[in-house]
């Protein structure tokens, strides 16, 4: 008898992602297609997956740490008209009955009542003998277990392989997660602080004709099917930065639509922060309010932020029928139905009766007022308690005194060398970016490893305020903030006030700890016009580290202008795979590395890392072999090989102070001879 491998033991062979026990997030996915997450999908993934998972210890269940990326609304009652519409609905003992797929029409009729009411037309009807006069019907809604999941259904409903949904970044990191999780392709418009973060429709539309201009160009010598831009997903409010498009910017959304609709882009619009806008009477405008563009928009709603409703997971989609039979179909298919109550909770809160405009005016009256305290709080504790407006100024003080005691000077002077993105203060939700590039440079003593840390990166950031406060949160990679340069959090004040004021003291007791002799220089991926000083600073290693070991001859051939041309050449190819360290403008020094699997064997290599002569001895070499290592774990990677020549001593020694073992030999041929190399393992994690 063949004697096999158990079936769990086969089970986990073929499924590495459920090997390891997790704490805080699951694993996050992956494609549908197996492949390997897009560059900027994969950086999203990874710095959600750090924040989640990596980054917290083996004593998180007996020293639990603070949260401030949570997503979840302010502690307060959920909305009542919901509520009752379930709690009468349980009484009447119908729980016996399947619902059907697409939901129970009396329930989508109170959600197109609804949607109505608010100004949602359709302009170009189906002729239907149900159509009404506003040009819609019961069968333009659906509703599901949350617009998550209604989001995956639209994406695998409307894309085909290769097909790209543009998000803004800022953005929801796991909806851009989910793009591709669906069968599509992600790529991101930068909101910019010239634009007040709000979308550019000029910067969009060039966007979506770069796009497919790009694509048709890749594609037009194959038979069949050509991606292309399929759909925008426009967050309004955006989350994380608050910002809203309401009757205020009524010309900015028509432009927005009417950029889509003439390049034949849906529209998603997603409105599920909308009603806990701060400005009652500029709330966010649903596109599909606008004549002429209800077809080519489809329409998130959800209980989940704005009725203090999360755990429900209740959500419905307003679209053309043709978009929801598409849903509904992919309902049955996947889980049959959503549950009736999530149908009846939707249509207590989304109804056009006068009964539930009057519990939502003083509802939201009062929850809109918690937010903007909750929106001084934050301000009080990152600006100082003289940027809060002064009816919160006496609450302020007294909730922080209750917290903290005799700190509460020190909290409410604000975070040192911490401040809010210009241009970016919240108009809705409860999500604020901080901006912590004033850190960045300044160094921190590892108790755990014995080592000074400097935090030139948001992961050594995150690092920072957890081995001192044990606080995390998302960072801008998250969340595709569209400034490399600086390092930004998500900070979440809508959790315990208590919890939130203690987080922020311990962030400023931490932030006192660092030296203020902070490096003159910083590290980043290379630049086209860094070109000809990387070339310099190569010729000159070369010639430095290489007397008397490479041959005369080789060393006097070398020049400037070559290796410029040469690196100007290659620019293009190699460009995310070289980190420089600039002081300024000056290039101090630079790193090359190559993540593609199975360089001699192992998983990455460190091609090449050099300093300029004047600056060796700085640390430089060191810390951008910190940075390659820490690129080539975000890329999977396991460990790494670095080869350099036997008898270059000082490269050695370097290489063996890092932790390198010599585990292999081999010939290497420099001009007309040969010489011994040396290769270097390190183990990455």
């Amino acid at each position: 008898m063949l004697v096999k491998a158990s079936a769990i033991d086969r089970f986990a062979r073929e499924n590495e992602e459920v090997r390891d026990r997790r704490f805080g997030l699951p694993y996050i996915g992956k494609r549908f297609d197996g492949e390997e997450f897009n560059p900027t999908v994969d950086k999203i993934a990874r710095a959600i997956d750090y924040y989640g998972y990596e980054v917290r210890d083996e004593n998180i269940v007996e020293n639990p740490d603070t949260d401030l990326g949570s997503g979840n609304p302010v502690c307060f009652r959920p909305f009542p008209l919901a509520v009752e519409a379930m709690i009468e609905s349980l009484q009447k003992e119908l729980m016996y009955r399947y619902p059907y797929t697409e939901g129970a029409d009396e329930m989508r009729k109170k959600l197109l009542d609804y949607v109505e009411k608010e100004g949602f037309i359709n302009t170009s009807p189906y002729s239907y003998d149900d159509i009404d006069e506003k040009g819609l019907c019961v069968h333009n809604i659906t509703f599901s277990v949350s617009t998550s999941v209604l989001f995956n259904q639209i994406i695998s409903a409307i894309s085909k392989e290769g097909d790209v949904v543009l998000v803004t970044g800022p953005n929801y990191g796991l909806f851009t997660i989910r793009i591709e999780r669906a069968g599509a392709e992600a790529e991101v418009l930068p909101l910019e602080k010239e634009d007040n973060f709000l979308v550019n429709p000029e910067k969009l539309a060039n966007t979506i004709d770069k796009i497919n201009s790009s694509l048709q160009q890749a594609y037009h010598r194959r038979k069949g099917y050509v991606p292309r831009v399929v759909a925008f997903l426009n967050a309004n409010p955006n989350n994380p930065t608050g910002k809203v498009m309401g009757k205020n910017e009524y010309d900015l959304l028509y432009q927005i639509a009417d950029v889509c609709a003439k390049r034949g882009v849906f529209v998603i619009d997603d409105l599920v922060y909308r009603d806990i806008t701060y400005d009652k009477d500029n709330v966010a405008l649903p596109i599909a309010t606008i004549p002429g563009m209800f077809r080519n928009t489809i329409s998130l709603f959800g209980l989940s932020k704005s009725y203090s409703m999360a755990s429900l997971r209740a959500g419905f989609v307003v679209a053309d029928e043709l978009i929801i039979r598409a849903i509904i179909n992919k309902t049955f298919q996947e889980m049959d139905s959503a549950p009736a109550l999530i149908g009846v909770a939707l249509g207590g809160a989304f109804n056009a009766s006068d009964k539930r405009y009057k519990v939502y005016d003083e509802y939201f009256k009062e929850l809109r007022g918690e937010y903007v305290y909750r929106l001084n709080l934050i301000k009080a504790l990152v600006k100082g308690i003289d940027a809060v407006e002064p009816i919160y100024r006496s609450r302020i003080v007294d909730v922080v005194s209750k917290a903290v005691g005799s700190d509460t000077a020190k909290v409410l002077t604000g975070l040192p060398m911490v401040d809010f993105p210009e241009n970016l203060e919240p108009e809705s939700g409860f999500f604020a970016i901080l901006d912590f590039t004033k850190l960045k440079g300044m160094k921190y003593y590892d108790k755990k490893n014995n080592i000074n840390i400097v935090i030139r990166d948001e992961e050594e950031l995150l690092n920072f305020f957890y081995a001192t406060s044990r606080i995390r949160f998302l960072v801008g990679e998250s969340i595709s903030w569209p400034y490399e340069d600086e390092l930004v959090g998500r900070i979440n004040y809508a959790i315990e006030e208590e919890k939130l004021i203690k987080a922020i003291l311990n962030m400023h007791n931490a932030i006192l700890l660092l030296d203020p002799n902070k490096d003159d220089y910083v590290i980043r991926k290379n630049r086209y016009e860094d070109q000809e000083q990387m070339a310099r600073i190569k010729v000159d290693g070369w010639k430095n580290a290489y007397d008397r070991i490479i041959s005369a001859s080789y060393l006097n051939a070398l020049n400037y202008e070559e290796q410029t041309e040469r690196y100007q050449a290659s620019f293009e190819e190699y460009k995310d795979y070289v980190f420089v360290a600039v002081r300024g403008d000056e290039v101090l020094g630079y790193s090359c590395f190559n993540p593609t699997p199975n360089v001699d064997n192992f998983d990455s290599e460190l091609v090449s890392l050099y300093i300029k002569p004047t600056e060796i001895g700085r640390g430089i070499g060191t810390e951008l072999f910190i940075a390659t290592r820490k690129q080539m774990i975000k890329f999977g990677k396991k460990n790494m090989i670095v080869w350099c020549l036997s008898d270059n001593e000082n490269a050695i020694r370097f290489y063996e102070k890092l932790g390198g073992k010599v585990v292999k030999t081999k010939d290497a041929p420099i001009g007309d001879q040969t010489y011994k190399e040396y290769g270097f393992y390190f183990q990455l994690k």
